[in-house]
């Protein structure tokens, strides 16, 4: 029986080591559309990139949760992202979506809006599946 708890004890903190977590297979790239100017609103583009060997589900929610800090204004702190693409022809993403944040800085500078960004991927390898939540910095910088 002892062998069995010891087994068991291994075998979990393997798993759950230290760099055992899933390797982060979306990067967020975030760039204004338009300078931004303060007083006024302006769009953050947010676009991807996936690791190669996965596929990232169009039909399962891509979500991003900004939290609001001083002198940043959000029209909307969560955001969806377009399940639509007209070049799949199953459930996942072909070209993957771009995610337009509305932002309003009160003044110029530079500042650093902290979300999650929440997605489902596969691997197309082996066929596993999860869900993936990454924080997220999303820069401003105001002129």
């Amino acid at each position: 029986m002892m062998k069995l708890v010891l087994g068991v004890t291994l075998l979990v903190s393997q798993l759950s080591g230290v760099g055992g977590g899933l390797p982060q297979i979306l990067h967020p790239d975030f760039k204004p559309s338009a300078p931004i100017k303060s007083g006024k609103r302006g769009e953050v583009a947010v676009s991807f990139t996936a690791m190669k060997g996965y596929s990232i589900d169009r039909t399962l929610p891509m979500t991003l949760k900004l939290t609001a800090v001083p002198g940043v204004t959000l029209a909307k702190a969560e955001l969806n992202a377009p399940s639509n693409d007209p070049k799949s022809k199953d459930q996942y993403y072909v070209d993957l979506p771009v995610i337009k944040v509305p932002v309003t800085a009160e003044k110029p500078g530079k500042y650093e809006i902290p979300g999650k960004l929440t997605y489902f991927f596969c691997s197309k390898a082996d066929g596993f599946c999860s869900r993936q939540v990454l924080d997220v910095k999303m820069p401003i910088a105001a002129e």
